[in-house]
């Protein structure tokens, strides 16, 4: 197989918090993740296990005998899916289910189709996410979600009674689950799909903007949004990065209006000067 018909999946221990500190460390490369049984399963795309393995030998000599690779074709993904994915509840305000469950009840309902974009709301950063979305959006709103992904957060907006979204997503395997998660919410044609950099994005006029990317880009970011008049809402962050944030939104006159966490994740509620 070439390496774009499959992942290299690296499957981590549970056990004393192992597996939350493998996916800590590589916030930035992982796809995705999702527990099975007594150990967690990382993702990442197909080739990047040798360099993934040389970062992972730098770890403590207790983690290194705690995991295990394999190979996963990626027509297999959503059918693997099928017997672990459960629904994600946030405040029994919203719930995230598969396509296949008609059972689950919340105020609002975003069903889903697991794909390659990886957005299944299970990752503590899109439950904070759309926990701050539901406090900030109100009906007429215009929201530019940034690293849009599979659409979570994008359709999450529309539920939640916004107007106008804009998705902005650079990786392109990402458009056919964003746009089947759209017929799935019988919201055919009403997100635009931006296929496109984030840091290359021009306008940010926009009554909230949200970005559930890692760090790294978000850094890139804040120079961009420093004039924005918008509610900024962030995530793909972990609590140690909380300072390195608050300098870098000094130097770029963007003040941090709230933050929470959960777990090891934090995101950041933040408005220009």
């Amino acid at each position: 197989m070439s390496s774009g018909e499959y992942f290299d999946v690296l499957s981590v221990k549970n056990e004393n918090g192992y597996a939350e500190m493998v996916h800590s460390f590589f916030a930035g490369e992982c796809l995705g993740s999702r527990i099975e049984g007594e150990t967690t399963k990382l993702y990442f795309t197909g080739g990047e296990k040798e360099d993934i393995e040389i970062k992972l030998n730098t770890l403590p000599n207790t983690l290194q005998s705690q995991w295990n690779w394999e190979m996963q074709p990626k027509e297999d993904w959503h059918l693997s899916w099928q017997d672990n994915f459960h629904p994600v509840l946030i405040e029994d305000k919203i719930a995230i289910v598969p396509f296949w469950d008609n059972s689950t009840t919340a105020q609002r309902v975003i069903k889903i189709k697991p794909g390659m974009a990886f957005g299944t709301g299970h990752h503590e950063t899109t439950w904070l996410m759309l926990s701050q979305m539901m406090k900030h959006i109100k009906p007429g709103m215009s929201i530019l979600d940034l690293g849009a992904g599979s659409g979570i957060l994008s359709i999450a907006a529309i539920k939640l009674g916004a107007e106008k979204v804009d998705a902005v997503e650079f990786d392109s395997d990402c458009e056919q689950n964003f746009k089947e998660n759209l017929e799935l919410n019988q919201l055919i044609d009403a997100i635009p799909f931006h296929l496109e950099d984030v840091l290359k994005w021009k306008n940010f006029e926009y009554d909230l903007i949200t970005a559930n990317i890692n760090r790294n880009i978000l850094q890139q970011l804040l120079p961009l949004l420093s004039a924005s008049p918008a509610v900024i809402l962030l995530s793909g962050l972990l609590l140690e990065d909380l300072k390195y944030m608050e300098k870098l939104c000094i130097e770029n006159n963007l003040e941090i209006i709230h933050s929470s966490e959960k777990r090891e994740w934090l995101a950041l509620e933040l408005q220009s000067k």
